[in-house]
Order: C-alpha cells, then structure tokens, then sequence
C-alpha cells in the first residue's frame, strides 16, 4: 500500500519550507551583528583569547533551524579551527543556545587557541551551516576580524644567567682556636694545658706567618657556686688567659701580637649555653627534667640548687659536665694569602694547573672575549670536572641566544654533579621560557632561588602583566615598559637607545593616539634597523595609520 498523496504533498511543503528558511538565513547573515572582543585579536602567554558576541536580529532564526558556526583562524601556512558553537530555534533540538524567530536573541562565545608567528597575517572566518530536518546547507564564509597583535611577544631575552659561581673570595678570613681547660675556681694555666694538643694546632696555625685579623678570647666558669664568685673566676681566667696567648704570639713574633686594638676580651661567666648543650649530647638520663628546671627557674642560685637536689643525676654532672665548662678559648683569626687578579688572569692561560678551581673561574670574569672564557671553562672541566664549567659555558651561549648548544651544555653540568644545582635549574628555566615552555620554565624556577627580575620577565611571557609590572614599577627599560603598557599604561616610555625601545615607545603613542610621535618614534627604529619598516608594515598596532601618508612614506623608502 502506497503512501497516501497527501502526506506526499505535507512532505514536500515541509521540506521546500525548511529550504526557503535556510536559503532567507543564509542570504540575510550578514545581518547577523558579530562583535569582536578585542576587535584585532591579541596574543597573551603564549594563547590567543578568541571572543564572540552573535546578536541575531528579530524575525531571522528559523524555528526548527539548528545553526552550527565554527570561527577559523586562517593564515598563508595553514589554518586553526576553534571550537565549533550550536544555535538552535525555539522547536529544534542539539543546540547549546536558543534564538526565539520573533524576536531574536544573543549568543557570547570564548575560546583560547596556542599562538603561532604565522597568525599575525590571517583571518578570523566563521564557517557556517543550518540544519533543518535532513536537509543541511553550507552558508557563505564570512570574515570577521584580521590578523593578531603580538606585542606582548616582544619580550627581550635579557634574564640574569646563573653564572656567578666561582666561590673565589678576595679576602678569606682563616682560624684556628684552642681550649684551655681549668681546675675548679681556679684561674692559672697548668703545664699540661700548655702542651695540650689543641694549643699545638695553635702555634701550628701562627707560625705560617699570616697577617693576623683578629684574636679573640673568651672566659667561662662552670655554673656551680656563687654567681658573683663564678663571674669573679672568669675574670681572673681571661686575664691569665690574654697574658698567656701574648707570651705566645710574641715569642713567635706574630704580626700584630703587640697591637692591642686586635685583641677581643670576653668574660662571660657562668656558662649555661654550654651546660645545656653538654647535657643535650651526654647519655645522662633526664635531660627532659634537667632542661625544664633550666629553661624555667630563672633565679640563677635556685636553678643551681634544684639541679644538686637531683642527687642521683648531678654525680655524673660533677664529673662529666662541669669540667669542660671551666674553660678559656682562645681565636686567632689571620688573613689568607692571595694571588694579584692580575697574576691570576696571567696563570689561567700560562699554567693553570697552579691555581685552585675557583680562581681559574674568577679568571674567567676578567675576559671579556667568550672564546677565550669557554676555553677556561673546558680547562677546568680538564683539570678539575667541575660542573660549574660546563654550566657557565651554556651561559655563553645563551647570551648568543643559541639555546640548543646551551642547553647541550647544561645536561653534561647535570652529569658532573649529583646534587640539583639552583644555577642549573635557573638556566634550564631561561630555555624554556624562550621557547615557550612556560609552565615547565615555571617549575623549574620554582625549584631553585630565581632572582626577581628573571621571574618579572616570566611573568610577562606568561601573560602576568599586573605581577610583572610590580616589579618593575616605574622602570624605563625596554622590559618595563612592555609590561606597563600591556598592563594598560599607555603613557609608558622606554629610554633605552635601542631600536627595540624606539619601535615599542612607537606602539605607545599609537595607544594613546599621537600619531606624531608614532612617526617620529618610528623614523628612529627603522634607521637603527631597517627590519623595523616590514615589521611597521604588517603590526596591526598601527592599521589606524595605514593611510597615513607620513606613515606610508616611512614603510615605502
């Protein structure tokens, strides 16, 4: 049995409908408001923020139509499709949004995609189809935007490398100390104080016949007894101490030994820091208990009283903790003999091997040649497999912006040393912001002590402008403007004298509408670098200005 003809006629009357709503859609869409926000598309952190407003006029949307709109970014070396949208009538279904047939509606759209350079020169398109029942028709392409602005991209590569790790000290303050240990409330040295071993390291130490620094003593007494006798015992042991050490130090003719304004003297009496300390580290029970009664009798004279009523405890104190507290200890600090920088520039390349690791690394900072720094640098990994070599040598090469040798470089530091370096991880982070790497830049800074300006900086190729401008606050350098203008500063100016900065000052006054200064700003740039005037050709900052016949002659000659 056939189908009776009138269904055949409604089916046919719907299905001519369907194609007449579609076909009266597709030719009015241009009556369909698209609202670009911002109206040149800009790029931030690496993405592009695509958004949209569709606001669909009264009496256009189809009540069964379902309307699917998909923005492409398309540029000469391909395309970026984003995230396609549904728009439905108020009888149709799959939509994410609806538009009523009489009286219209709106519809917002967002999306993110990743930048490429290749997207300065493209078009934002929407590519369109409706839906209505089985029948499908494709509308027109429709342009809706040109190109992205880039200028938050023109970061310089100007962190701060991790290089400053030679460790070479132009003063180093040398010492050796000794102890002198006493009998109960007395103060005079024995004989066999005198030959005590550390008394020998002493004499050891000032017969090198350095140039003395300092000579501090210090004098205790255990805390037993009278405070005012104990403090009276330190005393008397400082003054035969300080009598003792100048005997010393004068007998062996030590500089200084006679200039009294070297010499520290410090009675500090009873000696409570180090009765807590000895009875930390003894295997005395009831540390706990003797520390209680330490830390909270503050009455010097009960204190010590509470302790010698702990008479199964204060047996094994008497003997093993009060007789290294009745003491003196005597400093001498001297001065370390250095090579001249000069003589130290000269040996790194004449005999490199008489030097000590770091100051062949220092040597290095006194050249200014690189060739010359990276042939130290290979010397010391020759001669003492130091990472540090290698990771200053990536240093190098980072400041030539080669960051695949770098990062070469910092993977044989990495396997010359088997602690996580806070130099390396810093430059690892460096490589990775400039290529792109953002989070994984972030990570690896995180890690180590990044300084504040190398953050500022990733801060501002992350798109962290109102963060990055903190920092720089009211700075003038190419980087501090960048971040104030992009943070909405557009009365920021660079005063560096630098192509760079005259080509970014060019893209302030162009925000704040003097074309005039964008001219002369511009004039600037191009006779520094004559790339500037392809760059000012195509950057979508200046589109206000391209029939601007001061900016046309600039771009043309």
């Amino acid at each position: 049995m056939g189908i009776p003809k009138i269904f055949k006629i409604l089916f046919l009357v719907a299905l001519f409908s369907g194609c007449g709503v579609m076909s009266k859609m597709s030719n009015k869409y241009d009556s369909v408001i698209v609202n670009v926000q911002p109206k040149v598309l800009q790029v931030h952190g690496n993405n592009v923020d695509v958004k949209l407003d569709f606001i669909f006029p009264e009496k256009y949307f189809g009540k069964k139509a379902l309307m699917e709109i998909t923005p492409v970014l398309v540029y000469d070396n391909g395309e970026t499709a984003l995230k396609t949208i549904k728009v439905q009538g108020e009888e149709a279904m799959g939509g994410e949004s609806t538009i009523f047939s009489v009286k219209g509606g709106s519809v917002k759209y967002e999306d993110v995609i990743a930048y490429n350079e290749d997207m300065l020169n493209s078009v934002l398109e929407l590519r369109t189809n409706t839906k209505i029942n089985d029948k499908i028709k494709e509308f027109p392409t429709r342009p809706v935007t040109n190109g992205v602005i880039a200028t938050s991209k023109r970061v310089l590569d100007n962190e701060d490398v991790a290089n400053n790790n030679h460790g070479y000290e132009h003063e180093t303050i040398l010492e050796e100390s000794a102890t002198i240990y006493f009998l109960v409330n007395q103060s005079n040295i024995r004989t066999t104080e005198k030959s005590d071993q550390d008394i020998k390291k002493l004499k050891d130490f000032v017969d090198r016949g350095y140039k003395t620094h300092s000579i501090e003593i210090k004098s205790f007494a255990s805390p037993e007894g009278n405070v005012s006798t104990n403090d009276n015992v330190s005393n008397q042991r400082m003054k035969s101490t300080v009598r003792y050490t100048k005997q010393i130090l004068r007998s062996l003719k030590v500089d200084g030994a006679k200039d009294e304004s070297l010499y520290t003297e410090t009675s500090m009496g009873e000696d409570w820091d180090g009765f807590r300390d000895l009875i930390n580290s003894s295997k005395i029970k009831d540390k706990r208990r003797i520390n209680n009664i330490v830390n909270s009798t503050f009455d010097v004279n009960k204190r010590e009283q509470q302790i010698r009523d702990l008479a199964e405890i204060y047996v094994a104190i008497e003997k093993n903790v009060l007789p290294q507290l009745r003491k003196a200890t005597v400093i001498i600090r001297s001065y370390e003999p250095k090579r001249t920088d000069n003589e130290i520039k000269e040996m790194v390349l004449s005999s490199p091997a008489e030097l000590t690791v770091n100051e062949m690394l220092f040597s290095a900072t006194m050249y200014s040649d690189n060739k010359v720094k990276e042939e130290i640098y290979k010397k010391v990994v020759e001669l003492h497999n130091d990472w540090r070599a290698y990771n200053n040598i990536a240093c190098i090469y980072l400041s030539k912006g080669k960051i695949d040798q770098a990062e070469s470089y910092l993977l044989k530091a990495e396997s010359l040393t088997s602690q996580i370096q806070d130099d390396i991880l810093i430059n690892q982070g460096i490589i990775a912001a400039r290529r792109g790497e953002l989070q994984n830049a972030q990570n690896l800074f995180n890690q180590a002590k990044v300084g504040e300006k190398n953050q500022a900086i990733l801060d501002l190729r992350k798109g962290d402008y109102d963060r990055a401008a903190r920092f720089y606050r009211n700075g003038k350098s190419h980087n501090a403007t960048l971040s104030q203008l992009m943070n909405g500063k557009t009365t920021a100016r660079c005063n560096e004298s630098t192509p760079n900065c005259d080509y970014l000052n060019a893209i302030g006054a162009a925000r704040s509408g003097d074309i005039s200064e964008v001219i002369t700003n511009l004039n600037k740039a191009i006779s520094k670098d004559s790339n500037f005037k392809f760059q000012a050709a195509q950057d979508l900052e200046f589109i206000d200005l391209r029939t601007n016949e001061d900016f046309i002659a600039i771009i043309n000659k």
